[in-house]
């Protein structure tokens, strides 16, 4: 939906323009002003698009109200409607990149058909800045580098860090989500958040926005994830930049806060101006955990063993000043005895190692250690009768897949059919199969969508909700990922 501002000090005048709106096949969010310094306000506390403006209008014209807009609002479209056919008026328009100049009263059908290139043009734009952002040719790594102070900063954000204007800044990691979550995180952040000014893709997963000072509001950033459907965020809510110097320093601190987020569960919020260090050392109290757990492995005393992993937890969540290293160094050791103690071939600790250190959150590995004691210390089970269980599993898990890939299924849903935790059913399935878990439902997906294109001529939008994609936008951006080609494409050339 695209927001719209009326700019007219007659009110017969707004109403008749949102009236034409109406008209129109579009959705608009219609916001009005009686002059321009209510316009000027507008346009600072709303993310619009397109500016309708009379000229003759009190406390600021509608020519100075277009000067300031276009100056301050680089992407704004402006469109003026008058009484008078001024050569000087139309003169300053064409000077502020002003797209349509309306004589009252104004030709319904000529009002209609401008609308409709206007709103192509700011379509065809926003679409193009997305996949610019999302998924543009070596721009991840473009923003990349110049944020950690290893390149020049892009020239559309050179321009926009000008020092004129103070954006707040907040730093979103999302990378663990589903593929909805992150979709419906896409679509609805310029919606939630009126005072965005730009939302830069850092990585996968990893959003920087870029928003016009206002009051903060916590609270409805949780709201807004909640609704998105996203479980496992981390947001870090950092300083004011208004140059590039300042927004590297400011997203380094920020960076650094996401660390923390591997201790904690949930959707977290964080400050670079809050401190969150620890209480102090507990290494003594670690080691001593650490020397229990050995002890449980080593006398094959499984509840043992999983009542010191949960301390073990509960007291590295209390001290997240430790560094992840440390933390999944503690682990690997724990690993190793486990190894040391079991039947299993050792030359799978490497695969289990890494299985380890690609977990990114305590909670994870967590699971997976629980798991990893449960199966290694299991002696009723036979190596052969354990590796004909895996198996068994992933039969079951390729069903699952192929029977619900239409729904909103997950890593996390699927480990709960089948009794694992997701950790460990993530390297299980890797394993056995050679592509993760979620890769392999979106090339499920995929292949059935590319049947589909090929097979009849169903609309494409209902060919992405068909394979489980009910964002059309993101089947699309995934489509393409993956395939090289967008689905349209993939159609008309037979591929």
């Amino acid at each position: 939906m695209l927001s719209v501002l009326i700019a007219d000090d007659e009110w017969i005048e707004r109403e008749g323009i949102s009236l034409l709106l109406e008209q129109s096949p579009y959705e608009f969010q219609v916001y009005m002003a009686e002059n321009g310094e209510e316009a000027m306000k507008c346009l600072e506390t709303h993310a619009v698009d397109i500016l309708f403006t009379d000229i003759k209008m009190p406390f600021m014209d509608g020519l100075e109200l277009l000067v300031q807009a276009n100056q301050k609002f680089k992407g704004l479209k402006i469109v003026i409607f008058s009484a008078f056919a001024d050569f000087s008026y139309a003169k300053t328009a064409l000077e502020n990149r002003v797209l349509h100049y309306f004589l009252k009263p104004i030709d319904p059908d000529e009002f209609q058909n401008i609308l409709s290139e206007i709103v192509e043009t700011v379509t065809r734009e926003q679409e193009d800045s997305r996949r610019l952002q999302r998924t543009g040719a070596g721009t991840e790594d473009v923003i990349g580098a110049f944020l950690h102070k290893e390149g020049p900063p892009p020239l559309w954000l050179e321009e926009m860090l000008d020092g004129r204007e103070t954006f707040r800044l907040q730093l979103y990691d999302i990378q663990d989500e589903k593929e909805t979550a992150i979709a419906s995180f896409y679509e609805g952040i310029r919606d939630a958040f009126v005072l965005m000014k730009s939302c830069i893709t850092v990585s996968e997963g990893v959003f920087l926005l870029l928003l016009h000072k206002g009051d903060e509001n916590a609270p409805a950033v949780m709201e807004f994830l909640e609704h998105c459907g996203v479980r496992q965020a981390c947001v870090v809510m950092g300083n004011e930049a208004s140059g590039c110097e300042e927004l590297q320093d400011s997203f380094l601190q920020m960076e650094e806060m996401l660390r923390f987020h591997f201790f904690m569960d949930g959707n977290q919020l964080l400050y670079v101006n809050e401190s969150n260090a620890g209480s102090g050392s507990s290494e003594q109290i670690i080691e001593r955990i650490v020397k229990e757990i050995y002890h449980g492995v080593d006398n094959k005393n499984l509840p043992y063993v999983t009542e010191n992993l949960t301390l073990l937890r509960e007291e590295l969540r209390s001290h997240i000043m430790d560094s992840q290293i440390y933390v999944k160094y503690l682990y690997s050791n724990i690993l190793k005895r486990l190894f040391d103690n079991s039947s299993i071939a050792y030359g799978d600790f490497k695969t289990y190692l890494d299985s380890l250190f690609e977990e990114s959150s305590l909670s994870g590995i967590h699971k997976m250690m629980l798991a990893l004691s449960s199966q290694f210390m299991e002696t009723s089970v036979t190596e052969e009768a354990g590796g004909f269980e895996h198996k068994k599993v992933i039969r079951s898990v390729i069903e699952i897949v192929e029977q619900h890939y239409q729904e909103d299924i997950s890593l996390q849903s699927i480990a709960e059919e089948v009794y694992l935790s997701p950790s460990y059913l993530s390297y299980l399935f890797k394993k056995e199969v050679g592509v993760s878990l979620i890769k392999y439902i979106t090339m499920t997906r995929l292949d059935k969508a590319k049947e589909l294109l090929l097979s009849g001529n169903m609309k494409i939008s209902d060919i992405a909700a068909k394979v489980g994609y009910q964002n059309y936008s993101y089947f699309n951006i995934t489509f393409k990922n993956n395939v090289g080609v967008s689905p349209a494409q993939f159609r008309e050339h037979g591929r």
